[in-house]
């Protein structure tokens, strides 16, 4: 009997995301609402940008016009996988926990949207590459040289 597994990249990328925005929104709201660190500045503004921007993560599954218009480097592949790279490291600040497993995985998935942005540099703009993005309105695509 063969077990039939197939890897769909695509899936990963678009439900990955998804997972870590939500789980990054997650652990930012349970910082922000823990009474402590109210008093504790640097870490309620970290916590703070901690839910935006994993809801900038998020909505990347299913592009909000607005959002894109005011942060288009989450557009195309590469300069995701960079904000999530970005994202990711920031969020080991505490000692090793729930937090942290999520900042690995963000990391690492920020890495296939790099690799994958990079891969489709040289054939098409990695915005025609992803069907859900949408792109601002009055943006030009790019000139190629």
């Amino acid at each position: 009997m063969a077990i039939n597994f197939t890897f769909n990249l695509p899936k990963v990328m678009k439900y990955g995301s998804l997972f870590c925005g939500i789980a990054i929104m997650f652990a930012g709201l349970s910082v922000t609402l823990n009474v402590l660190n109210a008093f504790h500045v640097p870490t309620f503004v970290l916590a703070i940008s901690q839910v935006l921007f994993g809801l900038l993560i998020a909505q990347t599954v299913k592009p909000i016009p607005s959002l894109m218009k005011w942060f288009p480097f989450v557009a195309p592949f590469h300069g995701r996988g960079m904000f999530m790279i970005y994202v990711g490291f920031s969020l080991f600040y505490d000692p090793f926990g729930f937090i942290e497993i999520i900042g690995i995985c963000t990391v690492l998935l920020g890495c296939i949207f790099i690799a994958v942005g990079c891969g489709s540099c040289g054939d098409q703009q990695p915005e025609a590459a992803d069907s859900n993005v949408a792109v601002p309105k009055g943006a030009k695509p790019a000139t190629q040289v």
